[in-house]
């Protein structure tokens, strides 16, 4: 997990704070997807504006009020929407674990002070791979299931109506397949702008995440199985809480680590041979 990894693409990594780890995540050994609308990106939870096109001239724009169907399809794209964010290696990493540290998607400083109850959670090491099939396996048969790399991109408020319909409810489209249907088509075309874009500000992140759908209003949780490799435990994790996360994945093979912060450079706790 941390000597001699030269695969950027090997490893999935979600901060969380040290009680939702012991009471849920390690406890039940599952993850859960949680709502798109619960995210702290305001592209995520506020309600979208959309414009209306058409390139048949058959229906008068005017004849829809924007508000009440912009709420109307945001609602119907975001309601029913779940996903499970983590964060990424960057490429390349060279196999030293001295200079690759700085890559590693464990080690972003204001991920642990947001995500990981500053710095006292941890953070869980997934095997990418393993924890795909997993989902891929519970999930894809009876929800439908997205996956990618988040793109990061900064767009203007002006744009071309034609050419970016991410935000424009084709109303061709909406008089021929009618309201029941006409949110999945608009979401088969333009998935990628609506949940796997976000702001540069949030470069940083490197996420990765899984986004399903479903009409349940029930928890959408998936069983992690063996893909659970290591955890890293932040600088200000407790003791108490190590040893607690530390017996929940007894016998596992899971990996532990802490992240140790010396002037302004973070390091790992070598010196400390193991926390069972």
């Amino acid at each position: 997990m941390i000597i001699n990894v030269t695969d950027h693409n090997k490893y999935l990594y979600h901060y969380t704070s040290a009680a939702t780890a012991i009471n849920c995540i390690l406890k039940f050994r599952t993850l859960r997807f949680g709502e798109y609308r619960r995210t702290n990106d305001p592209k995520e939870t506020k309600s979208w504006l959309f414009d209306f096109v058409s390139f048949e001239s058959k229906v008068d724009r005017i004849d829809y009020d924007r508000d009440a169907m912009s709420a109307w399809l945001s609602d119907e794209l975001k309601r029913d929407t779940r996903l499970a964010c983590f964060s990424r290696d960057k490429g390349p990493l060279i196999g030293n674990h001295l200079t690759d540290i700085f890559n590693r998607g464990f080690c972003k400083p204001r991920m642990w002070a947001q995500y990981a109850e500053k710095h006292t959670g941890v953070c869980l090491v997934f095997h990418r791979e393993s924890l795909e099939k997993e989902i891929t396996t519970q999930l894809a048969a009876h929800t439908p299931l997205l996956g990618g790399e988040v793109q990061y991109k900064d767009c203007g408020i002006a744009r071309d109506l034609f050419e970016e319909l991410t935000f424009s409810i084709n109303t061709d489209d909406l008089e021929k397949y009618g309201r029941d249907r006409y949110p999945a088509i608009h979401l088969r075309k333009h998935h990628q702008q609506l949940f796997f874009e976000k702001m540069s500000d949030w470069e940083a992140e490197n996420e990765y995440r899984y986004v399903a759908f479903t009409k349940s209003p029930e928890p959408l949780d998936i069983t992690y199985g063996s893909a659970l490799v290591g955890m890293i435990f932040g600088d200000d994790t407790s003791e108490e809480n190590k040893r607690e996360m530390s017996l929940l994945t007894s016998g596992m093979g899971v990996d532990m680590r802490g992240l140790k912060w010396k002037n302004h450079s973070p390091w790992y706790d070598f010196e400390r041979q193991g926390y069972r």
